[in-house]
């Protein structure tokens, strides 16, 4: 039984003069069961967030070592040249 069939169950059923309390039982373990799914995926959600924070920063420190080189390439050619003369 999906949610869906769960939901409609219980709805036809009269909850005031239902003995039908597996139907109830049934709805208990489903709810339960999707809680554990919510759960699961926000905890799925907070480290994916968690990864991208942390590849943003692996970036900003590969740019700035980009930044580093570059510099230090220009640097080495104005000495070189500076050697040369």
């Amino acid at each position: 039984m999906n949610a869906n069939e769960l939901a409609d169950a219980l709805q036809e059923t009269e909850p005031y003069y239902s003995t039908d309390y597996k139907l109830f039982d049934q709805a208990a373990t489903m709810l339960r069961q999707q809680q554990a799914k919510i759960e699961q995926l926000l905890t799925i959600a907070e480290d994916y967030q968690l990864f991208i924070v942390n590849q943003k920063s692996e970036i900003e420190a590969l740019k700035m070592d980009i930044h580093s080189l570059t510099y230090g390439e220009r640097l080495a050619e104005y000495l070189r040249k500076a050697q040369e003369k």
